[in-house]
């Protein structure tokens, strides 16, 4: 995801599971993550946000938690809004919505969290990637 080979708005919806968390792997201090892995998490995002249509949605399922990921998220580069949601029992899972083109620019610290239906999923179920089934993609443009 360092560099898509798609042409610019081509997509009406981006899902990412745990890409960022391995460009974290090697990051040291999470609360001030070294340069390398700054570059790569911006490539990465610049590229998603390049990609996806006017109005499309990245979808983000990650471990790394909202006070790590809004500095990224909410970059000056990005014009998308962000909204999160946790979900997992003793092992929690972030799943951000952040939908290009909807960005409030009055309030540079504005995240929002969702209040989405409760996932009650094992991990033996979330290793495979059929929970992403469980998604209704027309819920999250309402």
């Amino acid at each position: 995801m360092l560099d898509l080979p798609f042409s610019n708005e081509r997509f009406d919806v981006v899902i990412e599971k745990g890409t960022m968390d391995v460009l974290f792997v090697d990051s040291g201090d999470p609360w001030n993550p070294q340069p390398a892995t700054i570059s790569k998490v911006m490539a990465m995002l610049e590229g998603v946000h390049k990609v996806l249509k006017p109005n499309g949605i990245f979808i983000s399922i990650t471990f790394g938690q909202p006070h790590f990921r809004k500095p990224f998220f909410h970059n000056a580069k990005f014009t998308w809004s962000i909204e999160w949601s946790t979900f997992g029992d003793g092992f929690h899972y972030f799943f951000y919505i952040l939908r290009k083109g909807r960005r409030c620019f009055d309030d540079e610290d504005f995240i929002e969290k969702i209040q989405m239906p409760s996932i009650s999923l094992y991990h033996e179920e979330l290793e495979g990637e059929d929970y992403i089934f469980l998604t209704n993609i027309e819920e999250l443009n309402s």
